[in-house]
C-alpha cells in the first residue's frame, strides 16, 4: 500500500520538474535521491531474503523435482483449471491433481520476491528521476500488484481444493 504513494509522489515530484530533467534523465533532488536508494537497497534485501527463504523451506528443491515439469503445456493448465475451480475430471490422474493444488498453496512465498522487485523498480525510478520511468515504474507496479493478487488466489483455492477432495491424496 505504500507503494502507490511512493510512485504517486515520484509522478508529483516529476510534474513539478527537477532541476534539468528531461524525458529520459533527470537531476533528482535530495529526498528523491535518498528515497531511491532506499527503496533500492530494501527491495534487494527483500528479494534475497524471499529467495534464502524458498531454499531453506525447500520450496524451491520441490518445485525443480515436480513431476508436473515433465507435463506440456496444455496437460499443465488443464490441472491447474481443474484445481482453481475445484472439479476434478474422472479421467485425470489424482496424483497430478494434488501436485498442482501443493504447489499453488506453496507460492505465497513468491508474494515477498515480487514486493522486493517492486520497491526496487521504483526506487530505480526514483534514482533516475525522470517522466519515461515514473511510467515504467507505475507499469511494473500495477503488474506485480497484479501478480500478487493472483498468486495469493491461486494458493487459496490450491487450500481448498485439497480441503475439498481429501479422497484424492490417498490414491
Amino acid at each position: 500500500m505504500l507503494l502507490p504513494a511512493v510512485v504517486g509522489a515520484l509522478a508529483v515530484g516529476v510534474a513539478m520538474g527537477g532541476q534539468n530533467t528531461g524525458i529520459f534523465d533527470g537531476d533528482p533532488p535530495g529526498w528523491a535521491s535518498n528515497l531511491g536508494l532506499v527503496l533500492v537497497i530494501l527491495g534487494v534485501i527483500v528479494e534475497v531474503a524471499a529467495v534464502v527463504r524458498a531454499v531453506r523451506t525447500g520450496r524451491y528443491r520441490a518445485a525443480r523435482r515436480s513431476p508436473l515439469l515433465a507435463l506440456s503445456w496444455s496437460h499443465r493448465r488443464r490441472l491447474a483449471r481443474q484445481v482453481r475451480h475445484g472439479k476434478p475430471e474422472a479421467d485425470e490422474d489424482p496424483a497430478l491433481l494434488v501436485e498442482t493444488a501443493r504447489q499453488f498453496a506453496g507460492q505465497r512465498w513468491f508474494v515477498l520476491l515480487v514486493a522486493g522487485l517492486a520497491m526496487t523498480s521504483v526506487g530505480q525510478a526514483f534514482l533516475a528521476f525522470a517522466p519515461f520511468f515514473a511510467v515504467i515504474g507505475g507499469l511494473l507496479l500495477v503488474i506485480w500488484a497484479v501478480l500478487i493478487v493472483s498468486v495469493v488466489r491461486n494458493a487459496r483455492r490450491g487450500e481448498a481444493f485439497l480441503r475439498a477432495h481429501p479422497d484424492l491424496r490417498g490414491r
